[in-house]
């Protein structure tokens, strides 16, 4: 293998793949060379982390190709910008009749925008979706992020110098609104989170995040001063300077032109924000979402934000369409996943967690979604918020305590929720029914094998999720008097039930095996591992029939008062446990601009296959069905209703993204759809000074041309009057 990693070390395939595709402008050999470049490096890494080598030798050799085909990577990516940005200035933004600022004559007989900010848009979005699927993530983002940055500066200067003619102004206007909107869109694909979106605090976000909302922000200047009707700036301008608040200074809170670029969000311009948590919450979760569906691959930490904002509301959300939706109850399937066969899968089955071969959600997977949801509730939320969200709105179904009679012990079909709860036991599951299955093997009773069971919960208490009791505890308080569970105890009823499923499953391991068998058979003579005897021996048996004997006899392990006493003493240390503390009793309130909290409370769900499999259905579900959450927030661009049930979401055609920026057409300022708050951007503190504004409002046509036969004398009157203003000043 390191003979193979000498030959390859000095990567003379990609340098002339590389080569081969800068002199051809070739950005699709380029981006699939920086593909295969990481993942070598990849693989580097990874042999470097799995070797044992004490003489460290070969370790050296992993470690320099290691850094040179970083090294080619970042080289690659810098090229590959570069390229990007040549491509940009030279062809995309380039346009003689729509640059003639100066033509007296309407372009396209004012019936349009310009060419160069739709083909902008459209070589911007696919180049993202290219990067995306191409690069890594980091990478995709950081080339972005600088392709964003330098085309914007040739827009900025293009458009705040232009001094264009009476019927070119409407163009530059068209231009300037279309062009934010088109940012405000392409934007949340750079950023970590909602704050660096809107601009809060900019002097924490990076220098060239602030480089970005710096240029949107000149050209908002230019908007609203060169396109806002005279009659208005003259009613601001009137009020004289002390009183004018474009001049006053800004705050910390979020920058004025992703305001005015969120129409659909920000109906009214929020007055006395200074971060996040002052919005309301309809708005906070909606700009933290567009962050999320932007990113070039999941952010967990942000998704758990996201779904834990403002009380829970998008878990709420969620579970009340799950508990429309789904059936009460789905049998438990114990069975393996089969692993796709996919290039790079894992192997683990994770890949087939949300089942794809269908266009629309069915009942088991809104089942499924309302067991994430649970789990995922069950780790942030405080007792308030678990009461209102998951359990007075299960109270209320018929029936809805039946799992947890002990009649139902081994009833396999039951609610998400409950599977939920259950889920948070099976770390110590393992090694009980190994302890149980050892000891009947070696001799021991059903009756002592059961006696074990209780000790096994008693030893193992300390590393079980406390939110098991903390949830049995509230279910307790509010079950049905017809329902009696073990002991009269939820927390043993939960415990022994998820066991039993869990010896089911491992009762199951010797069927699966004696199929294998007979299988490799093939028509020989078909001989089982092992037989069953009509009577138990558990010396004798193998530990799937031990495993099914002992789920049978959970089913009873508190009748004829055979194991009261140590039932009672189980339960009486699980009641010296009970102890509430203030970071509980914060609940989801704690994931609100803590990033550290967020990632640190994923990482704990993550660590498990359970808790990896529920984050990814969560996030499957809002990728494909983002609309509807919208809607239900009340900025959706659907007004009837409809039902969240997409498996996989139908990507946007070239010919809708060429016309539309997100969901809106082009050019709405010019056909009066959208009709700037120019009253609002006016009266919004911006810190601008005297020879800005001067510099702007002189630009525009009027004040060049105050002569024009067009200008009344009412145009004329205002335009002396705002002159008057700006020149006692300077």
């Amino acid at each position: 293998m390191f003979s193979n990693i000498r030959k390859t070390n000095s990567v003379y395939h990609l340098h002339i793949l590389t080569q081969e595709a800068l002199d051809h402008a070739d950005l699709t050999v380029l981006t699939g060379t920086i593909g295969a470049t990481s993942l070598l490096k990849n693989c580097l890494w990874f042999y470097i982390q799995s070797i044992q080598d004490s003489k460290q030798t070969q370790t050296t050799l992993l470690q320099n190709s290691f850094k040179k085909y970083q090294e080619m990577e970042e080289a690659l990516a810098e090229r590959l910008l570069d390229l990007h940005c040549r491509l940009l200035s030279l062809y995309i933004l380039q346009d003689a009749d729509c640059l003639d600022w100066k033509n007296p004559n309407p372009f396209f007989e004012s019936e349009r925008g310009s060419y160069i900010i739709q083909m902008w848009w459209l070589y911007m979005k696919g180049t993202k979706e290219n990067l995306w699927n191409s690069v890594p993530p980091k990478m995709a983002q950081r080339v972005f992020m600088g392709m964003l940055n330098e085309s914007l500066t040739i827009l900025t200067v293009r458009y705040t110098q232009a001094s264009p003619s009476m019927h070119r102004t409407t163009l530059l206007i068209v231009d300037l609104s279309n062009l934010l909107l088109c940012i405000a869109q392409l934007l949340p694909c750079v950023c970590d989170n909602a704050e660096d979106y809107m601009g809060i605090s900019l002097n924490k976000r990076s220098k060239i995040l602030r480089d970005i909302h710096s240029k949107c922000q000149e050209l908002l200047y230019c908007l609203m001063l060169r396109g806002a009707p005279l009659d208005i700036l003259n009613r601001v301008f009137r009020r004289g300077v002390e009183k004018i608040e474009l001049f006053k200074c800004k705050n910390s809170g979020p920058s004025p032109w992703i305001l005015f670029s969120l129409p659909n969000i920000f109906i009214q311009f929020p007055r006395n924000i200074l971060k996040l948590e002052d919005f309301p919450s309809n708005i906070a979760i909606s700009l933290e979402l567009m962050v999320l569906l932007s990113q070039s691959q999941p952010s967990w930490s942000l998704l758990l934000k996201v779904l834990g904002l403002k009380s829970c509301k998008l878990l709420n959300m969620i579970i009340q369409l799950c508990l429309n939706k789904c059936k009460d109850e789905i049998k438990c399937s114990g069975g393996s996943k089969n692993n796709c066969l996919g290039f790079l899968c894992s192997g683990n089955g994770q890949c087939g967690d949300v089942d794809q071969t269908v266009a629309i959600f069915n009942s088991l997977h809104y089942f499924d979604l309302f067991r994430a949801a649970t789990d995922v509730l069950l780790t942030v939320s405080n007792t308030e918020e678990l009461l209102k969200i998951l359990l007075e709105p299960i109270s209320r179904k018929c029936d809805w305590g039946k799992c947890l009679d002990r009649r139902n012990v081994w009833n396999q079909k039951k609610p998400g929720w409950y599977i939920a709860v259950m889920d948070l036991t099976k770390p110590i599951l393992s090694k009980i029914i190994d302890t149980a299955i050892n000891a009947v093997k070696t001799g021991a009773s059903m009756y002592q094998a059961m006696s074990i069971i209780l000790v096994c919960f008693s030893y193992f208490w300390d590393c079980l999720d406390p939110n098991v009791l903390r949830f049995t505890n509230m279910i307790q308080d509010i079950l049905p008097s017809d329902i009696i569970p073990l002991h009269h105890s939820v927390l043993l009823q939960t415990l022994v039930s998820a066991l039993y499923s869990s010896l089911l499953v491992k009762s199951m391991e010797k069927k699966r095996i004696t199929l294998v068998s007979e299988k490799n058979n093939g028509d020989g003579d078909k001989e089982p591992i092992s037989s069953v005897s009509t009577t138990f021996d558990g010396i004798n048996s193998s530990n799937s029939e031990i495993a099914l004997a002992l789920a049978e006899g959970l089913c009873s392990i508190d009748e004829d008062n055979k194991h009261t006493d140590q039932i009672e003493e189980f339960l009486n240390q699980t009641k010296n446990c009970i102890e509430i503390t203030d970071f509980e009793m914060t609940g989801s309130a704690r994931l609100e601009g803590n990033v550290q909290m967020c990632e640190n409370i994923v990482s704990d769900l993550l660590i498990t296959e359970r808790g990896k499999q529920n984050m990814k259905i969560l996030f499957h579900f809002v990728k494909n069905n983002y609309d509807w959450i919208f809607q239900q927030l009340g900025i959706g661009s659907e007004s009837a209703e409809f039902t969240p049930n997409k498996v996989i979401r139908n990507s946007e055609t070239l010919l809708f993204t060429m016309f539309h920026i997100g969901a809106r057409p082009f050019d709405q300022v010019l056909t009066g759809e959208w009709q700037p708050q120019w009253i609002n951007l006016l009266e919004t503190p911006m810190g601008l000074t005297t020879d800005k504004v001067s510099t702007h409002i002189n630009q525009r046509w009027e004040f060049s041309d105050i002569n024009s036969s067009s200008l009344t004398t009412q145009d004329k009157q205002a335009i002396n009057n705002i002159s008057t203003v700006l020149k006692s000043v300077t």
